[in-house]
C-alpha cells in the first residue's frame, strides 16, 4: 500500500467517524437523535475504490469532501460552544483530507497507474 493511499484512507475514515460522533453522541442537533447522523455514510463510499487505488475513486472523494467543508465553515460561524468546536474540527479534517486526496490524484497521474 502506498503512503498517499494510506493517508487518504485514514482521512476518509476519520472524517466519517467525526461526523458520526458529532451528530450521534457528542453534540446532536436533537437530544433524541436526528437523521443528520446519515451524513457520515457518503464519505465512506469511495473507500473500496481507493483501496484498489483507482483514479476515479480519488476524484469522486475530492468532490464529496466539499459539502463537509462547507458545513464546517457555516456551522463554525453559526454555532457556539461544543457545536462550534466540532464544526471547526470538521473544517480542519475536511481541508486536510482535500489536500491529501489532491496529492494522491497528482501522484497517480504522474506515475500513470
Amino acid at each position: 500500500m502506498r503512503t498517499h493511499q494510506l493517508f487518504s484512507i485514514c482521512g476518509l475514515i476519520v472524517l466519517s467517524l467525526w461526523s458520526l460522533a458529532w451528530e450521534g453522541y457528542i453534540a446532536p442537533l436533537n437530544p433524541e437523535g436526528s437523521w443528520l447522523i446519515l451524513k457520515s455514510v457518503p464519505i465512506i463510499l469511495p473507500l473500496i475504490g481507493i483501496l484498489r487505488n483507482t483514479l476515479r475513486a480519488y476524484q469522486y472523494a475530492v468532490l464529496l469532501v466539499f459539502p463537509y467543508f462547507i458545513e464546517g465553515v457555516v456551522r463554525s460561524y453559526a454555532e457556539q460552544g461544543l457545536y462550534q468546536l466540532m464544526a471547526v474540527g470538521e473544517l480542519g479534517i475536511s481541508l486536510l483530507l482535500f489536500v491529501l486526496l489532491l496529492i494522491s490524484v497528482r501522484t497517480i497521474r504522474t506515475k500513470g497507474q
